[in-house]
């Protein structure tokens, strides 16, 4: 009886790890937590899943108790609203510092908050554009805002 319901188990988890696997990718967090490891959402689940994806440069960064809001000059969006300047929150903790730094362009795919601004967390896709050439190329064209 408890080998078969550990078969059971086994089987479940082995399928389970399948059908995710598919979908994302272990990736390393960023520096300050480089031993941590999180499943990044590949490029098409990712534009499905997110609010809004663009590239563009932070062109500012303001600072309030644990969360920074960045805001980037958008080059190329394929998701969201045609705007030619977004904010994006990131609450900052410990295990989490983000990425952006003024004059920086990154390849962005944020999530909406409950209040109806965008964020990225530790396991968002974010990436620097100067290695997001694979995601462009399956992102395709883009369009420029107004």
């Amino acid at each position: 009886m408890k080998i078969r319901l550990f078969a059971v188990v086994v089987l479940f988890f082995s399928t389970l790890s399948g059908s995710i696997s598919s979908n994302v990718q272990v990736a390393e967090a960023n520096e300050s937590a480089a031993s941590a490891k999180c499943a990044v959402l590949q490029v098409k689940k990712a534009l499905e899943r997110s609010k809004a994806v663009f590239s563009g440069e932070v062109i500012r960064e303001e600072k309030n108790g644990d969360v920074k809001t960045f805001t980037f000059r958008v080059d190329k969006f394929w998701k969201g609203e045609d705007s030619p300047e977004i904010d994006v929150f990131v609450y900052q903790t410990a295990r989490y510092q983000s990425p952006f730094r003024e004059g920086d362009k990154f390849l962005v795919y944020a999530h909406e908050r409950e209040d109806g601004t965008l964020t990225v967390a530790r396991c968002s896709r974010v990436r620097d554009l100067r290695y997001a050439e694979d995601d462009l190329k399956e992102l395709g064209k883009g369009k420029t805002p107004k």
